[in-house]
């Protein structure tokens, strides 16, 4: 192996090891984020399930952002 590549590769494998560590953290982040959301939705359902008049619209935008 030529020794001039030597460092160059160093520093590349260095970089990837910061970019996978940064894109697993936001993947993290943004599950987390997806959590909350989706504990959001449930609680806007059951408070929009328990009023006196429900109402349709909130409803349908909670049908429609369920998992399928």
């Amino acid at each position: 192996m030529d020794t001039h590549l030597i460092i160059p590769r160093l520093i590349a494998a260095l970089l990837s090891l910061l970019d996978s560590t940064n894109l697993r953290n936001r993947v993290y982040t943004l599950e987390e984020r997806v959590s909350i959301l989706e504990l959001a939705m449930e609680d806007i359902s059951r408070i929009n399930s328990n009023s006196a008049s429900p109402n349709p619209h909130i409803a349908g935008i909670v049908s429609n952002s369920q998992k399928r």
